[in-house]
């Protein structure tokens, strides 16, 4: 049973069910010819000669000259080590070459001789777990910055998650600048996610003068998103609009920039409500 459950294991690294079989056998039994192994495992010769030669490759087994060549498992601490350096380099190769291949296609599918609807650079979006993900998706590709207004209600569910793709962006060094609604603070979910946000390296703001009318994110002054509550008698329900327009992320810009000027720091937040108490 122990040997099915390794042998299933081995297949995520690339091998087959004989060529885990053979080198269970050398961990085994020790130096061993191609006879040997053919014999015992039932394995053809022709066959045993190649899945030894990949787990030389693969540095799970060696070569032992002589009179007569012999093969020995290597040692699996110093097997494995070699194989999950493999694996990390293929990964950064595969990152390089995922990043490569966007500096190449992006400025082809933006070429301006392109026929296109000129309605395809707005999205709309009425399902929960769609906004999610395309709110997700942008965040991802930020480059730069993300500017904020936010107020409830959120489309995830803070008492789950406290957005991981934004932690993840503060540590590729994208700019994050949020306003958030003062009427909202008082949710003690709310508060506990914008200060994780605050230390995670999120520059805050607390609205003031101005309650926040919607939600709107603006990336890397390309993009917006604007998620607008539709209330029913059946509860809240958001939509969210996707807009790929330059002129108007500059104009809404404007609009965040006025809510910065008028908003305060979170420390000053929470020493106002400590003044009123």
């Amino acid at each position: 049973m122990e040997e099915k459950i390794i042998i299933e294991k081995f297949k995520h690294l690339g091998l087959t069910d004989a060529a885990s079989r053979i080198y269970l056998f050398l961990l085994q039994e020790g130096n061993s010819t191609a006879s040997e192994v053919s014999r015992t495992t039932g394995i053809s010769r022709p066959k045993t000669y190649e899945y030894l030669s990949r787990l030389v490759d693969k540095g799970l087994c060696s070569e032992i000259l002589g009179n007569v060549k012999k093969y020995d498992a290597t040692n699996p601490v110093t097997a494995f080590d070699k194989i999950q350096k493999q694996i990390n380099e293929d990964y950064e190769n595969s990152t390089s070459i995922v990043s490569k291949l966007s500096e190449l296609l992006v400025p082809i599918y933006l070429a301006p001789n392109k026929e296109y609807d000129p309605l395809d650079y707005i999205q709309v979006i009425r399902e929960k777990d769609s906004i999610t993900k395309k709110f997700e998706t942008l965040e991802k590709m930020a480059e730069k910055e993300v500017l904020s207004l936010v107020k409830l209600p959120f489309v995830m569910d803070m008492k789950k998650t406290l957005n991981p793709v934004e932690f993840t962006s503060l540590k590729r060094n994208v700019i994050f600048k949020s306003i958030y609604n003062r009427e909202d603070m008082n949710n003690p979910f709310l508060m506990k996610a914008v200060e994780a946000f605050e230390v995670a390296g999120e520059h805050v703001r607390i609205t003031k003068l101005f309650p926040i009318p919607f939600k709107m994110f603006i990336f890397d002054m390309k993009t917006i998103m604007l998620t607008l509550e539709d209330k029913s008698a059946s509860g809240p329900k958001l939509t969210s609009i996707t807009v790929e327009h330059l002129d108007l992320a500059k104009g809404l810009k404007n609009i965040f920039e006025m809510y910065w000027s008028s908003s305060v720091t979170l420390d000053e937040y929470k020493r106002s409500i400590v003044s009123k108490s």
